[in-house]
């Protein structure tokens, strides 16, 4: 019998422990671990160029890259340098109405930059996050993005995948776009979602970021998540983002996108403080050409 108040007593302990909650949980997960393989820091103590052992320029074609985009892109250091102060800066600088490049670029109204890794450094999964300060004057249209490792082999857009870590339009300066492009879900029928930031994020620094892992890619700003992609989301097309991607920074004007810009803005910066590319639980890998 005194057993049996015992066994008695401990299940209506048990009981009022699981009522109230007491000392029963699930079993804790494991957390996520990241280690960082590659970084960009901008330190220079000096002004100068982006290591070009890292950063190509894609210059302009004259033709509005397909987006009637209205910037002439150069490898001037007017338009792109690091700064001295721990920054990569891009500049988009008005041009002149006697400028000598609208001789071969009619629509073009202002010189920037763009810059890209291919075949120069390669990432497939793992945590790509820059922490950047974005211009929000009419018409800009700044991007941090990535593109397939093929497309600079051969191959064509958008089979060779396309993720856009952030894009901004200047119209819309609280917005940030992050959206993904393949065969069959591109340009205006990307997969992608927004964040609405609670203010203009030209107001100062934030980090957005890509969590990359096989099957799956998650957005995020300032670390808050807010879409996620899986082969769930294509529409029953290709799924494309298995694969090395390269990296592409630059400041456009104009376009479909962002609309026209204001014949006011005479220039616009965007301000790098750092790309920092993580492992993500030992899944991501650099690839060095």
């Amino acid at each position: 019998m005194k057993a049996k108040r015992i066994l008695a007593m401990a299940t209506a302990a048990l009981s009022a422990a699981v009522c109230i909650g007491a000392s029963v949980q699930a079993p804790a997960t494991a957390a996520t671990k990241y280690k960082l393989l590659w970084s960009q820091e901008f330190n220079n103590t000096k002004v100068s160029r982006p290591d070009p052992k890292v950063w190509d320029y894609d210059l302009t074609d004259g033709y509005g890259w397909g987006n009637s985009e209205q910037e002439y892109y150069t490898n001037y250091m007017s338009n792109v340098k690091i700064d001295g102060k721990g920054h990569l800066v891009i500049n988009a600088l008005r041009l002149s109405d006697t400028s000598p490049i609208l001789d071969h670029c009619f629509a073009c109204t202002y010189t920037s930059a763009r810059l890209k890794t291919a075949k120069l450094v390669g990432f497939r999964y793992g945590r790509m996050i820059a922490r950047m300060k974005l211009p929000t004057d009419t018409g800009t249209w700044p991007a941090f993005w990535m593109l397939g490792a093929s497309l600079a082999n051969g191959g064509t857009w958008p089979e060779s995948g396309e993720m856009d870590i952030v894009e901004t339009a200047g119209s819309a300066p609280n917005v940030v776009h992050g959206t993904a492009h393949g065969p069959g879900y591109s340009g205006c029928c990307g997969k992608g979602s927004t964040f609405y930031a609670p203010n203009p994020v030209s107001n100062g620094y934030h980090t957005y970021a890509i969590d990359w892992l096989p099957n799956k890619i998650v957005w995020t700003f300032d670390g808050q998540p807010y879409f996620t992609m899986t082969p769930a989301d294509t529409g029953g097309n290709r799924y494309v983002f298995n694969q090395e991607f390269f990296l592409i920074l630059n400041l456009a004007m104009g376009g479909e996108f962002p609309g026209d810009t204001d014949p006011a803005v005479k220039s616009a910066t965007l301000n790098v403080d750092w790309i920092r590319y993580y492992s993500i639980n030992g899944q991501g890998k650099v690839f060095k050409h």
